[in-house]
C-alpha cells in the first residue's frame, strides 16, 4: 500500500474505534444481536461511510461460532458480547473485532480471554523483533499464535490468523498454516486469533497493523484488555 492508501485504511480504523465505544453504550439487557448490529451499522452511516462487511454480533454461546449470523438472541446477564464489524471509508475498509463481558466473568472465560490476548501480544512481538532483519514468512507468524493457543490446552485456531485489507476487507497477503506470503514493509494486513469451545464460550480480539517504513504499529486503537459492562 502507498502512504496515501495506509492514511485512508487509519481513517476507516479510526472511525472503527468511535464505532465501539458508541456501541459499548448501546449493550442493555435484553438487547438483541440484531439491533445491535443495526447501532453499529447506523452509527457508521451517519458518519458519511459504510460498513466494510455485515457485522457479526454474538451472545454467549453464540460466540463460539466463528462465523455466526447475528440473531435475534436477546442479551441475558452474564454473557459475552463479541463484535466483529468493520468501516468502509473513501473506498479503504477497517475489520476489528472485540469480546467483551455483560457481568462477571469465571475464571475459566478470564483464562481463554487472556490466553488470545496473550497469542496476539506474543505475534505482535514476533513481527517487530524481525521486522528488517530478512524475510518474514506469514505462516511463521500464524505459527506464533496458534501454538501458544494450543500450548495452553485450546484447540487451534479454525481460520487464519489474518488477512490483507484495502479496497476489499478480504485480501492478500494470507496469514495461514499453508500461506506462502512473505511480509513486506507497505502492507497492511489484520491479527485475529480466536479460541472457541462450542456451547461454552468464543473470544477473538482482531486488529488492523500496517508494516511501516521503521515498524509495525496498530491502526486499531480500542482497547484490548478485557472489558466488562
Amino acid at each position: 500500500k502507498s502512504q496515501e492508501e495506509i492514511t485512508q485504511i487509519e481513517k476507516a480504523c479510526e472511525l472503527g474505534d468511535k464505532t465501539f465505544k458508541h456501541i459499548l453504550n448501546k449493550i442493555k439487557l435484553g438487547v438483541s444481536e440484531k439491533e445491535l448490529a443495526y447501532e453499529l451499522e447506523l452509527f457508521i452511516k451517519k458518519a458519511g461511510a459504510d460498513i466494510s462487511f455485515p457485522p457479526i454480533v454474538a451472545f454467549g454461546k453464540n460466540s463460539a461460532i466463528p462465523h455466526h449470523k447475528t440473531s435475534y438472541e436477546k442479551l441475558k446477564k452474564n454473557s459475552i458480547v463479541l463484535l466483529d464489524f468493520g468501516v468502509k471509508l473513501n473506498n479503504y475498509c477497517s475489520d476489528m473485532t472485540r469480546t467483551v463481558y455483560f457481568g462477571y466473568p469465571n475464571a475459566e472465560y478470564k483464562k481463554i480471554y487472556q490466553t488470545v490476548l496473550d497469542a496476539q501480544q506474543k505475534t505482535i512481538e514476533y513481527l517487530v523483533s524481525h521486522f528488517g532483519g530478512g524475510r518474514i514468512d506469514s505462516s511463521e507468524v500464524d505459527r506464533v499464535a496458534r501454538d501458544y493457543i494450543i500450548s495452553k490446552s485450546y484447540p487451534s485456531i479454525p481460520h487464519s490468523l489474518g488477512h490483507g485489507i484495502g479496497l476489499e476487507v478480504h485480501e492478500s497477503p494470507r496469514l495461514s498454516p499453508k500461506s506462502k506470503d512473505i511480509l513486506k514493509p507497505g502492507m497492511v494486513f489484520t491479527i485475529e486469533p480466536g479460541i472457541y469451545l462450542p456451547d461454552f464460550a468464543g473470544v477473538r480480539i482482531e486488529d488492523v497493523i500496517v508494516f511501516g517504513k521503521t515498524h509495525p504499529h496498530i491502526l486499531t486503537k480500542s482497547p484490548r484488555d478485557i472489558t466488562l459492562l
